[in-house]
């Protein structure tokens, strides 16, 4: 009977020990496909965010491009302004086509990585923090061109319009960034050419014109520094995605 008996138990002990160790396994193997499934989310996720960041490459180069084309309009301006013989045609030319460009952000995969917490997914630590280091500063160089578009160059608009230092009036189209046309058809105002240039001829009004036009082009200037070195975020980022493509 004490040989039963102790037979018995072992055969017990033995039962438990194979199932402690085939859910073990099991676990174990639940573990690896949970890893294995993780994994390719990551790799799915930071290649997403490299089409992202080429995407938004793009738009850079983009707002850089209109930037400079107003700060070169600007200088334009400035030139003429301060001639001899101010024409109002040329000022027309040259001050109406000084528009503004918001800048776009494109963040569709951060913001998914964000909203669902799969963020985590990312393994390497100094990555992580690289991609939110960047998407904050991204976040940034929008609102500050946000804010200036809002405040200082719409307030140059703003003078334009109030004041006779253009006339919208002189051409059929008037494009504003975006390639938007918002005119009109146009009349012929004869008067309106000199009303205008005997207000540009008033040298204290002439000097508050070439300030506003001045300040414009610094906003330019501010943001394609920006954008700039927005540029070189872009180009470092992509390179620490890429090389942890490639370890994988």
């Amino acid at each position: 009977m004490e040989n039963k008996t102790s037979s018995y138990i072992k055969y017990a002990l033995g039962e438990i020990i194979l199932v402690v160790i085939g859910i073990l396994i099991a676990l174990q193997i639940n573990t690896w496909n949970t890893q294995r499934i993780d994994r390719a989310k990551e790799q799915e996720y930071l290649l997403n965010l490299v089409e992202d960041i080429k995407a938004q490459q793009i738009l850079v180069n983009d707002q850089i491009n209109h930037e400079k084309k107003m700060r070169l309009q600007v200088e334009k301006a400035l030139v003429h302004l301060n001639s001899e013989s101010i024409n109002a045609d040329t000022v027309n030319k040259y001050i109406t086509n000084i528009t503004r460009k918001s800048f776009v952000v494109n963040d569709p995969t951060f913001q998914d990585l964000k909203s669902s917490g799969n963020i985590l997914l990312i393994r390497n630590n100094a990555l992580r923090k690289k991609i939110l280091s960047f998407y904050q500063y991204l976040d940034y160089s929008a609102l500050v061109i946000q804010t200036s578009n809002e405040t200082g160059i719409s307030e140059f608009r703003d003078f334009l319009m109030k004041y006779p230092v253009v006339n919208i009036n002189f051409k059929d189209t008037f494009k504003v960034a975006g390639n938007i046309d918002w005119s009109v058809k146009t009349v012929s105002i004869p008067w309106a050419k000199k009303l205008q240039e005997d207000k540009l001829n008033n040298k204290e009004f002439l000097f508050v014109v070439l300030n506003h036009v001045a300040q414009r082009g610094r906003n330019s200037s501010v943001h394609i520094d920006i954008m700039q070195r927005m540029e070189k975020r872009i180009i470092a980022m992509q390179n620490d995605i890429e090389q942890n493509l490639d370890n994988d």
